[in-house]
């Protein structure tokens, strides 16, 4: 198999116990012999920057002056990449990964290598304790739907991919046809949240196959940097953005999906990691708080968006 370069690019905010593990586990464990490590730090202040100078050479280091979010931080490493290395796959990895197979990245590049239409490549999102977490969504509703992090049950399939709709952004592999014909993350999205499905939306509406890797399984500590958000703040964040997606491409679903947040407004998952049931749901605090919220998240999302004419056409 040919090798062709791939950039690996982590995006990093005051991490570094995050990143010892992901960097090590990431240099010891790779065996595909043609990738670069880019890791692009978000305006950090716990000496992100430093500690990996010192105990990792061999990545490149691009700090910024301050907290970006997600899209931005990613775009920035993603432009590095495309001047400095120029490579045939950029590959976003969340700093709260940890790789736990040798082969992880030549099997993802086998993949996106198998079929010119293949634009997008996802993987097997574990838990620590190594239950599945997250494998692609394959259903419409997914994307409408609010939906949960819970452990999921392996499933058996016949060939080591197959095609989804969209993956979660804690490790997905770009093509660089798709970033020359689509862009780059759409920053609208800030600080983070929705970017990666509006990506593979935008991907699968250029033409673009997207596919999720089930022989890849990747370590997955579940958005640690998202928690150091307040919690009311983060659902404001979240909310905004889930409508400024459904704006962008599913409008006529707009009513539902506010009718769908005033619900979860009132409940919650009595056990965030099962499955959400009659049984697993219980009323959450500040119930009041969120309503309000989720009316501000309307209308914000309707400015923000307004003010982008072409998301409206």
């Amino acid at each position: 198999m040919k090798c062709p370069l791939v950039s690996i690019i982590i995006l990093n905010w005051n991490g570094k116990k995050l990143l010892k593990d992901c960097l090590s586990s990431l240099f010891k464990l790779t065996s595909y012999p043609n990738y670069k490590v880019i890791v692009v730090d978000n305006g950090s202040t716990d000496g992100s920057v430093e500690y990996v100078k010192k105990h990792f050479p061999k990545a490149d280091i691009l700090p910024l002056d301050k907290n970006y979010g997600f899209s931005k931080g990613n775009n920035e490493g993603i432009k590095y990449a495309l001047k400095k290395y120029n490579p045939k796959y950029i590959l976003l990895l969340n700093n709260d990964t940890e790789i736990i197979q040798k082969d992880w990245l030549t099997k993802m590049v086998e993949v996106a290598e198998s079929d010119k239409k293949i634009g997008i490549v996802g993987c097997s999102l574990l838990f620590p304790d190594r239950t599945l977490q997250h494998a692609g969504m394959r259903r419409f509703s997914e994307l409408i739907l609010p939906s949960y992090i819970h452990r999921l049950s392996f499933q058996k399939v016949q060939n080591n991919f197959r095609i989804i709709l969209v993956a979660l952004g804690a490790c997905f592999m770009i093509k660089k046809s798709v970033i020359d014909k689509i862009g780059k993350l759409d920053e609208i999205y800030t600080p983070a949240s929705y970017e990666d499905l509006d990506y593979f939306v935008r991907a699968r509406k250029a033409g673009f196959l997207a596919v999720c890797a089930h022989n890849v399984k990747i370590i997955h500590k579940v958005s640690l940097s998202w928690k150091k958000i307040f919690d009311l703040d983060r659902y404001k964040l979240i909310t905004r953005n889930y409508f400024i997606f459904l704006l962008k491409h599913f409008r006529r679903y707009l009513f539902l999906g506010f009718l769908l947040r005033i619900i979860i407004s009132f409940l919650d998952k009595a056990d965030d990691l099962e499955p959400i049931s009659l049984f697993n749901l219980r009323l959450r605090k500040l119930a009041p708080k969120r309503i309000l919220i989720t009316f501000w998240a309307l209308v914000d999302a309707l400015k923000l968006v307004k003010s982008k004419r072409n998301y409206l056409m």
